[in-house]
């Protein structure tokens, strides 16, 4: 513990001399989010913080971002980080994720997360999990499951928001039991009906979000769920508006970041944390979801310089219907 302490004053020393030196930018006011009073949900989906003790610059590109949600005028229903929230997955990094995310706390009512491939596959999936839901619990208004699986369901204003997680400790795909699966299965039923039901996961499903190209190309399987990715499919596909959200690909806003599968809506989203790849490569990228009644917008943003993704990028704004 006293390492972990040693370590984590060192982020947050590092973190003062990155903003000090102003090599991050900071977000400009001019393009200010405004949340939509009439929408049901106002959600903001980041992927892979991915926050390291070794690399004072991701700290920072997500404090630039909470920047960007302070900013804000109105407040957020939920923030859900999409796995990754560390590299090592090491007490001091949460540490230091949760002092950003409480810098946000009065702007967001819930937080929400689930685990990636970096936040486990170095440690005891037992004693990480619970690791990872101290971090929850010690960020205000952090959500966390139960000491058992990191998969669990909360319903939250009058929506199932359904959170999975690996089984057992992967190293960068996810391992989905099937018991696991059962236990989605019957979520999804018992779900609010004539609502979406949003699930949160950190891989996306084989060939889907434009893979394998958007894992650098690398073998059909990689930067997806893994050999659970096919029967994942099938359960989800039973039930009608599931939105699907994921992260893990780092890959800038688009075409690939939505896709229609039916009764499936996949939805990647890009990285607040590291760098991105594909064409528009910004850091500090990630979306804005707001949900209606019969429709949910969602709307690209670089939260790190306070600004909307403009309309020449495919997917800068779309539209799922209900």
């Amino acid at each position: 513990m006293k390492l972990s302490s040693f370590l984590y004053k060192n982020m947050v020393k590092g973190l003062s001399q990155v903003l000090e030196k102003g090599s991050i930018p900071m977000p400009d006011k001019k393009e200010i989010i405004e949340t939509d009073s009439a929408a049901k949900l106002n959600i903001i989906a980041w992927g892979d913080p991915q926050i390291s003790l070794l690399s004072p610059l991701r700290s920072a590109r997500v404090y630039a971002a909470c920047q960007d949600v302070k900013n804000a005028v109105g407040n957020f229903d939920a923030l859900v980080l999409l796995g990754d929230i560390t590299e090592y997955g090491a007490r001091c990094e949460y540490k230091m994720a949760a002092k950003l995310l409480n810098g946000i706390s009065s702007k967001v009512e819930k937080v929400f997360a689930v685990s990636g491939n970096h936040d486990i596959r170095l440690r005891n999936y037992k004693k990480q999990l619970a690791v990872f839901n101290e971090f929850l619990s010690s960020v205000r208004g952090g959500v966390a499951g139960n000491n058992e699986r990191y998969s669990f369901s909360y319903d939250f204003k009058g929506f199932r928001f359904i959170m999975l997680g690996a089984d057992k400790t992967c190293f960068e795909a996810s391992y989905i039991s099937d018991n696991q699966l059962l236990w989605l299965e019957k979520q999804l039923a018992s779900a609010p009906e004539n609502k979406p039901v949003f699930v949160f996961n950190h891989q996306t499903l084989s060939r889907t979000n434009g893979l394998p190209m958007t894992w650098l190309g690398k073998g059909d399987w990689r930067g997806d769920v893994g050999k659970q990715s096919d029967a994942l499919k099938a359960v989800l596909e039973k039930r009608a508006n599931v939105i699907f959200v994921t992260g893990h690909l780092h890959y800038g806003i688009s075409k690939y970041t939505f896709e229609d599968l039916g009764n499936i809506k996949a939805i990647s989203a890009p990285t607040v944390g590291v760098l991105n790849h594909g064409l528009f490569d910004k850091m500090s990228q990630g979306l804005l979801i707001s949900v209606y009644e019969n429709k949910i917008v969602c709307r690209a943003r670089v939260f790190g310089e306070g600004r909307y993704v403009g309309k020449e990028t495919e997917n800068s704004e779309f539209v799922i219907e209900l």
